[in-house]
């Protein structure tokens, strides 16, 4: 009940001013001007479709249903931002929002199904090297806004007395330099390096931003989890050891499992404290951006575009705002 009352806020406060707003027609995608999303269409959360008027020479407007919704997809740490768009512009709950969507399998995954059919639009961080070379022998083009930022952070247990490493350590680190964090300013410990599997989102974001290349040692048996879940799991529950280090995305670990942040601690990187001010102004320095996706032949009318050229404008960036995650200043 909580959660429909505030799915409820959150769309008449968003639907207030969404009349007074549409995209840059000269937006570089050359997509048609964003939707307008009507307010006495979409105002009760129990209405089960809300009309988008086209502010472009398009005639008419179209209205999303649950039929025509464009299948969705993406990155887990946009899955709220999936629930959100998804129930406001159908006018329903996040709760069936969320049985709309499709959130889970790696960002690779989710890319090769947006190329085969599977997805209609994404909500996801950037693709692998796996996935762009998966995009290009398809001879698919792939149209990609950026909506809002993340970052690449490292954690460890609360137990360990270190609160900052440097980008400089953690290369060496993964390097297979340092074993023992006594190198790094604390105890006489063993360092644990846990990694992502290669073709996640967090994985991708560390091979761009650590950008060590060949240089990544090989994980030792063990060391490299499947699912970002399961490695907050193995360095916050490391058996109560100040040992592990990992990495997962600041969004994720802060808004969808903060409560891992009772028994392990985000590090800051050369000095800089990760939050939505220094990721948004770029001082902390491990930042990348995550996209809405979509194929780029896409009819102008179809419901995907539609709803694409509404996620890029400047209502669907205050609903990202709106969800906590941080945005470029």
């Amino acid at each position: 009940m909580k959660k429909t009352i505030l799915a409820i806020l959150l769309i008449l406060s968003l639907l207030a001013g969404f009349a007074a707003c549409a995209k840059d027609p000269s937006d570089a995608s050359g997509s048609d001007p964003a939707a307008s999303v009507s307010g006495t269409e979409a105002a009760s959360a129990s209405t089960e479709a809300a009309t988008i008027e086209s502010v472009s020479a398009q005639e008419g407007s179209f209205v999303f249903t649950k039929e025509n919704y464009p299948k969705m997809g993406g990155s887990l740490a946009n899955l709220p931002l999936g629930q959100a768009v998804t129930a406001t512009v159908l006018g329903i709950t996040r709760e069936q929002a969320n049985d709309l969507i499709t959130f889970a399998g790696s960002t690779t995954d989710n890319y090769k199904a947006i190329v085969d059919g599977g997805f209609d639009i994404l909500l996801a961080y950037e693709p692998s090297e796996e996935a762009k070379e998966y995009i290009k022998n398809a001879g698919v083009e792939l149209e990609m806004t950026p909506i809002g930022v993340d970052a690449l952070v490292f954690i460890c247990s609360k137990e360990n007395p270190v609160n900052s490493i440097s980008l400089e350590q953690v290369k060496s680190v993964y390097r297979g330099e340092i074993n023992n964090w006594k190198t790094l300013g604390g105890s006489d410990v063993e360092l644990i390096p846990y990694q992502r599997n290669k073709d996640s989102g967090s994985q991708t974001l560390f091979d761009k931003l650590v950008n060590l290349g060949d240089d990544l040692m090989v994980p030792p048996t063990g060391l490299q989890i499947p699912s970002m879940i399961g490695l907050l799991e193995a360095v916050a529950d490391y058996d109560n050891s100040e040992g592990a280090l990992g990495y997962t995305v600041y969004y994720y670990l802060t808004n969808m499992e903060k409560e891992k942040l009772d028994t392990a601690k985000i590090l800051d990187v050369d000095g800089v404290t990760p939050s939505n001010e220094t990721i948004g102004d770029g001082s902390y320095p491990l930042t990348n951006d995550f996209y809405v996706v979509i194929r780029s032949d896409a009819a102008q009318n179809s419901p995907e575009r539609i709803l694409y050229n509404w996620i890029c404008s400047d209502q669907g960036r205050q609903l990202v705002l709106n969800e906590n995650y941080p945005v470029r200043k």
